[in-house]
């Protein structure tokens, strides 16, 4: 893990054209201001998890669509392509 001090307005550059700015400081928190390429994804780890289960339980329920109504098929098929908007708007933040 590399670790470095940053003070307020400073930024360290990452391979690939990311770079990375100290925000704002609080006493509780900083704010990162990360700029990356389109092609990189850049996401808050907590929200990970939870995508990656939104994803899995999707895909099973489409899995089990022989037995559904084609209502709740496409029902279905919508959460997964809002999801999916979604989790590309956050990266692009």
């Amino acid at each position: 893990m590399f670790v470095v001090r940053r003070r307020l307005g400073e930024r360290i550059l990452i391979a690939g054209g990311i770079e990375v700015e100290v925000i704002e400081i609080s006493r509780t928190r900083v704010k990162l201001g990360v700029l990356a390429p389109r092609e990189v994804s850049v996401v808050r780890a907590e929200t990970v998890p939870v995508a990656e289960e939104n994803r899995a339980a999707s895909e099973w329920a489409l899995s089990q669509a022989a037995t559904a109504p084609s209502q709740l098929v496409e029902l279905l098929r919508n959460l997964r392509n809002n999801a999916a908007k979604e989790t590309a708007e956050m990266t692009d933040e």
